[in-house]
């Protein structure tokens, strides 16, 4: 008796066929240049220390780096609702913050970096912008490297004005007059 094997059609993965929302065919090479310099660029400087003002522009800015979360808790083995709670967040905010739908607060943003022992600077990046994504995955989805945020998840989550936020001044500096 004969057997047959019907081959699955393969699902494309996101991070093979599309880019931003579109097929990587169309990625113009600045794009392309841009993303490999955010892929590139995730690295640890040094370990956790109170963030200064610098930090804290480039977290206001929303150019805190999804993929960057998601590398750094996954090379510390760090999942699940625990690290909702060191980040002071409830579950699902982190998996959120990871697909760039939901821009976790300063305070969170500072726990995070405490709790995977890296500076702020080290979850953002100057290049990074937040874009929107018609096709922005809910979910995590293995291999698919989130370069941005929502812009509406970072402007729900930031001050509208300069960031004078009084968790970013180191004892002894003073802030922006008021």
């Amino acid at each position: 008796m004969l057997e047959f094997f019907r081959r699955k059609r393969r699902r494309a993965t996101p991070s093979t066929e599309s880019w931003m929302g579109r097929c990587i065919g169309t990625a113009t090479p600045d794009e392309l240049e841009h993303a490999q310099r955010l892929l590139t660029d995730c690295h640890v400087t040094a370990p956790f220390v109170e963030p200064g003002e610098d930090e804290y522009e480039l977290w206001r800015a929303g150019k805190l780096v999804p993929f960057y979360l998601t590398e750094l808790l996954n090379a510390g083995g760090h999942f699940g609702p625990e690290v909702d709670t060191a980040c002071l967040a409830e579950e699902p905010a982190v998996d959120r913050w990871e697909v760039g739908v939901e821009y976790p607060s300063w305070e969170q943003t500072v726990a995070l970096a405490r709790f995977l022992d890296v500076r702020v600077r080290d979850l953002a990046h100057p290049d990074a912008e937040p874009r929107h994504h018609e096709v922005r995955p809910r979910l995590k989805i293995s291999g698919l490297a989130i370069l941005s945020f929502e812009p509406s998840a970072v402007a729900a989550a930031t001050p509208a004005g300069h960031g004078d936020h009084p968790a970013v001044w180191q004892k002894g500096a003073t802030g922006p007059a008021r």
